[in-house]
């Protein structure tokens, strides 16, 4: 067992499509589409760096309300007996695995590492387990425009344990694709090809990537599925 893991926090897609809409047409089969293509993405990102990674959807996710979700979320990985917990959604298609790597090696220096969100969210929180109060941490206004300036403000007396890494743009409808500026071309493509099967218009940003040699599985609804890309440049 590592002393780090990484959580995925992410909500099943029929969940996701309930609060977001990745199309134009408010189409909540290619939210749910796409939803689970960017969960299995990060999935096997998380699996990929050299931290343990666990992926807590919402039927593992225990509380009432999201800061008892994550609260809880935390506070159960380290009572698996992890030194570290880094925490990620499925939703900020620019975090690579480099970012995340470095991510746990600060983590693993003592660093609290916070990633924050255009909009003014976090799309990693990272906390060794010194760091983590557990009462505290379920006051934060999560997900909110606040929610990042009310997480830093928790560890505003340990200011030098702070690493603050890119401020990156999360993904909640299909506007925001637009301001993607991402080297992650291969999962846009991905997503790029959903939208249009479903003969949704999508963004700029999307349109430039080709679509060609694209094949995707959604066999399973609780799981993540299988997708393959073969020939991306």
């Amino acid at each position: 067992m590592n002393k780090t893991a990484v959580i995925l926090f992410a909500n099943l897609p029929e969940f996701e499509a309930r609060a977001k809409s990745f199309s134009n047409y408010s189409s909540q089969k290619a939210t749910q589409q796409i939803s689970r293509v960017l969960t299995q993405h990060f999935y096997q990102l998380a699996k990929n760096s050299s931290a343990d990674a666990f992926l807590i959807d919402s039927n593992l996710q225990k509380g009432k309300n999201f800061a008892e979700r994550i609260t809880n979320a935390f506070d159960a990985t380290y009572a698996k007996g992890y030194e570290n917990v880094i925490c990620i959604g499925n939703d900020c298609p620019s975090l690579t695995l480099n970012k995340l790597e470095n991510a746990v090696n600060q983590i693993e220096k003592g660093k609290i590492v916070l990633g924050p969100t255009v909009d003014g969210g976090a799309y990693l929180i990272g906390l060794p387990e010194k760091h983590f109060n557990k009462k505290v941490f379920s006051t934060i206004k999560w997900q909110s425009s606040k929610t990042y300036e009310a997480l830093k403000n928790i560890f505003k007396t340990e200011s030098d344990a702070i690493l603050e890494t890119e401020k990156l743009v999360d993904i909640d409808d299909i506007k925001d694709f637009q301001k993607l500026n991402s080297s992650n071309h291969a999962l846009l493509r991905l997503i790029s090809q959903i939208i249009t099967n479903f003969f949704v218009p999508i963004s700029k940003k999307i349109n430039q990537f080709q679509n060609d040699f694209i094949r995707v599985d959604f066999s399973s609804l609780k799981s993540p599925p299988a997708f393959s890309i073969y020939n991306l440049k």
